[in-house]
């Protein structure tokens, strides 16, 4: 595993838990948005002190009792080779576990549900599917996006989508594309677009969604949603 980061307290990253982070290196999307650009652009991963799974597992077990969960984010998880048998050491520990992903590597985010080895899926929902490659700047296959959504809302699995709300990239009618496509489901969130330490730097410049069009924008979706919110 390579592992670059590590939040050892959070309240914040796992719903109704108090949970540790772990940051994954490496990601298959370059969106011009993304807050860690330190976990997915070479120049910068090659520079990330590395942190060994050794430390996390020490760490958790003399956590025992005082966090409940653990958040696997990144970067994109699901890229690490060595990932189920990683999870499979936190599991035996007792902990819940909270998956972080894209969804493009469908294949794996099955297996670690049908293993009973997550118990916590957010995916983020990019753009709508035609948008896809121009909103994360890759190529590959957007079916593996649409399987992935489709397990979880058939899964027994607790599980959120969310999309950021980025000048530029997306606007009112993407939203609506992207609510056509994973409606009904459990939990959809909008997040606000932070421009403190993003990939493209040039992003900043660009006119933001207002607060009312935010707000406006939940009120009209929220209802094919169990829980829809603006964060």
């Amino acid at each position: 595993m390579l592992i670059g980061g590590f939040i050892k307290t959070s309240v914040v990253d796992y719903p109704s838990k108090v949970a540790c982070t772990i940051f994954t290196l490496g990601c298959n999307f370059r969106c011009p948005f993304c807050h860690n650009p330190e976990l997915v652009l070479e120049n910068l991963t090659s520079q990330q002190p590395l942190i060994s799974e050794e430390e996390v597992l020490g760490f958790l077990k003399n956590r025992k009792g005082l966090i409940e969960g653990v958040c696997v984010s990144g970067g994109e998880p699901t890229l690490q080779p060595d990932l189920i048998n990683f999870i499979k050491q936190i599991k035996a520990l007792g902990y819940f576990i909270k998956l972080d992903t894209n969804g493009s590597r469908s294949d794996i985010l099955i297996r670690l549900i049908n293993d009973g080895l997550i118990d916590y899926v957010a995916m983020d929902i990019k753009a709508p599917l035609e948008k896809y490659n121009f909103v994360t700047n890759s190529r590959f296959l957007i079916s593996n996006v649409q399987k992935s959504l489709q397990f979880l809302k058939t899964s027994q699995i607790d599980y959120e989508f969310r999309t950021t709300l980025t000048p530029k990239f997306l606007n009112h009618d993407d939203i609506l594309r992207i609510v056509e496509l994973i409606k009904p489901a459990q939990k959809y969130f909008l997040q606000r677009f932070c421009a403190v330490k993003i990939l493209d730097p040039t992003l900043k410049d660009q006119k933001l969604w207002t607060e009312d069009e935010m707000q406006s924008l939940v009120r009209e979706i929220k209802p094919y949603f169990q829980q829809c919110e603006l964060r």
